[in-house]
């Protein structure tokens, strides 16, 4: 509880996305259980700044965006799940692992082309990744930006 308290600590204390200093070293699976804690499920959308930076292992797949993320994402952002700039940007999603559990992520096409030109699969990598909200019982990380061993950010 001690470590979730001082994780919290460093999210609120940091200032804007843009910078990656701005992520808190943590594993996902912390993100998922300070919201658990803070009474957050069902459907839900942070306003929240839950920005981490975590180790995970690239797995190489990719999706269309899925309805839960959509719905998440047009939440935190305040549009329509159909709008056509977000479909545009971020219509799609790829899986990570993390301590051999699965998290499927939107991400941006951008970024997503860059991934796939820089890691190979099965590679890890630190992930730049900010929980969005919750849809039933899928955490929805979306995923800014990355850097590996061969590639800074």
């Amino acid at each position: 509880m001690k470590k979730w308290l001082l994780v919290l600590v460093m999210l609120f204390s940091q200032g804007a996305f843009g910078k990656w200093e701005a992520y808190v070293p943590a594993r996902l699976a912390d993100g998922v259980a300070i919201a658990s804690h803070a009474g957050h499920g069902g459907f839900v959308v942070f306003k929240q700044d839950y920005a981490f930076s975590a180790k995970v292992v690239y797995t190489g797949e990719i999706r269309p965006a899925s309805v839960a993320g959509s719905q998440v994402l047009s939440g935190f952002f305040g549009v329509d799940r159909d709008y056509p700039v977000q479909d545009m940007k971020y219509g799609n999603e790829v899986k990570v692992t993390e301590d051999g559990r699965d998290y499927w992520m939107p991400v941006s096409f951008d970024v997503l082309t860059d991934m796939q030109k820089k890691l190979g699969k099965g590679e890890a990598f630190t992930a730049y990744v900010r929980l969005l909200g919750e849809s039933g019982s899928r955490w929805i990380f979306l995923l800014d930006g990355f850097s590996s061993a061969s590639r800074k950010p």
